[in-house]
């Protein structure tokens, strides 16, 4: 009993944002949280979709077919021919098989390859009203094409004409993070911790070397390719992604409370690539504790205002002082916070053995430097 109640207090915590996207009982696997607004503005977006007005837009395929007027354009094209021009063409090359989540601005679905079989994961977006998160959207999504990583979300395709812009993303069937955590009822050997830590810090580093920013992460935006497989991990959701080239991008305040970065709240602070290393932070502090750095007990309104102050609580067991500490370094205020790089020197990460030799090594040095003499007045026996 008390383990079941651990359980849902985690998750009432992680799911604080999810009133309008999670649907009971679908078979399908739950994409993470979409379009949020300013997190101060958390409490005006938390009413459960059926109140929405539904736009149509989602046609079927034979309708979409038979609609000659949405044929065109926005000159998107790139040399690699990343992006269509018509959404004909993808209701002729996918079929759409479930809608796994939907609001006002996007739906995701999960479709099929009509050749090859193959499933994917299709996001439609609505380009009025958010036309600029698109545009940021696709730019991330490009620059990854040219610089993949392995623990990132393989964008495979983009789609376009003047209302709809559809990206394919690669279909990852192993769950989320979240349902992970859940599977093993919130307790997670100290191994998978360093495992999935480690894959998350390759990832930001490589986003950092390409100067990008995710600014949402959090459990449902973490993800396995096969069920099961920790080391299949990929980070997803580039919706609130954006190039710190972008000055207009980076005026953008978004992201969900409670893994929010303080500075982000701050509109006359300028911020960087820190701010996921924050989010990463509370993340594993889940992963290690089964708890939340800001409380479910607290309000939503209550918990943005903790989280601006960055008044968090840790819960870690301190038999982990290793764990703790890089926790700790990664909730700091932005100017003592380290990067993914740094992150990945922590002594966290060396192995016991390697941490072993260092303290001989240490010791043979400091013999070197203070050799110990023989006592001339010791007496002989």
């Amino acid at each position: 009993m008390k383990q079941r109640n651990q359980q849902a207090y985690l998750n009432s915590e992680v799911n604080l944002q999810t009133n309008e996207r999670k649907k009971p009982n679908t078979p399908f696997t739950q994409y993470g949280d979409l379009f949020y607004q300013n997190p101060s503005n958390f409490m005006e977006i938390t009413k459960p979709s059926e109140q929405f007005e539904t736009q149509l837009w989602l046609k079927s395929n034979q309708q979409i077919k038979n609609n000659s007027s949405s044929n065109l354009i926005h000159n998107l094209v790139t040399q690699t021919q990343l992006i269509q021009t018509t959404i004909n063409i993808f209701h002729e090359k996918y079929d759409i098989l479930k809608i796994l989540k939907e609001n006002q601005q996007c739906q995701i679905v999960q479709c099929r390859n009509i050749i090859t079989q193959e499933y994917v994961v299709a996001k439609i977006c609505i380009l009025h009203n958010f036309k600029f998160g698109v545009d940021s959207e696709i730019k991330v999504c490009q620059t990854l094409q040219y610089y993949p990583h392995s623990k990132l979300m393989k964008l495979l395709e983009m789609f376009t004409d003047k209302d709809t812009h559809i990206f394919i993303y690669e279909y990852m069937e192993g769950g989320t993070l979240f349902e992970y955590m859940q599977h093993k009822q919130l307790k997670l050997d100290e191994s998978e911790i360093r495992i999935i830590f480690k894959q998350l810090l390759k990832a930001l580093n490589h986003l950092d070397s390409l100067n990008i920013i995710h600014r949402d992460l959090k459990l449902d935006n973490i993800m396995f390719k096969v069920r099961g497989d920790i080391k299949s991990l990929k980070l997803i959701d580039y919706g609130f992604s954006t190039l710190l080239s972008d000055v207009q991008g980076l005026e953008s305040r978004c992201g969900t409370p409670g893994y929010v970065a303080p500075e982000i709240y701050e509109k006359s602070h300028a911020y960087n690539q820190l701010c996921d290393i924050y989010s990463l932070g509370a993340i594993i502090h889940i992963l290690a504790t089964g708890k939340r750095i800001y409380s479910s007990k607290f309000t939503s309104k209550e918990i943005c205002e903790l989280n601006k102050q960055n008044k968090y609580q840790i819960s870690i067991n301190k038999k982990c002082t290793l764990l703790y500490d890089i926790i700790t370094q990664m909730l700091q205020n932005v100017s003592n916070r380290p990067s993914a790089q740094k992150c990945l020197f922590h002594p966290y990460f060396i192995k016991l053995s390697e941490l072993n030799n260092s303290e001989q090594i240490n010791q043979q040095i400091y013999k070197l430097q203070f050799p110990q003499f023989k006592n001339p007045f010791q007496s002989f026996q």
